[in-house]
């Protein structure tokens, strides 16, 4: 089990539709042109999720499938040339194991 951000954008851009919503209910009717002195709204993004947004973006522009690889492999497997170096699969298995549960304890869910 992988966890990733991707979904950072979409949960922030859904919570500031929300208090808009929540705004926009709140406040009182005026007639158009009635404010002399429109206050702005402003937000303020931390560079954390300006990194996130630009780590999200990155990953969009990337293709989904490396079809290089994906030939290579092919080729490989059709000419029987193809071998999995189990060791390094399961060492890779083992870490991604570990570090999930470093993840969940560190969120304090029970593993």
């Amino acid at each position: 089990m992988k966890i990733d951000g991707n979904n950072s954008t979409v949960e922030l851009s859904a919570y500031l539709q929300k208090m808009q919503g929540q705004r926009a209910a709140a406040a009182p009717y005026e007639p158009p042109g009635a404010r002399q002195n429109p206050e702005v709204d402003r937000v303020n993004v931390s560079d954390r999720a300006r990194e996130l947004q630009q780590a999200s973006q990155a990953a969009k522009a990337m293709p989904a499938v490396r079809e290089e690889k994906v030939s290579q492999v092919k080729m490989e497997v059709d000419q029987g040339a193809y071998n999995v170096a189990a060791e390094q699969v399961a060492t890779a298995m083992l870490k991604e194991s570990m570090e999930n549960n470093m993840v969940l304890q560190s969120i304090d869910i029970r593993v």
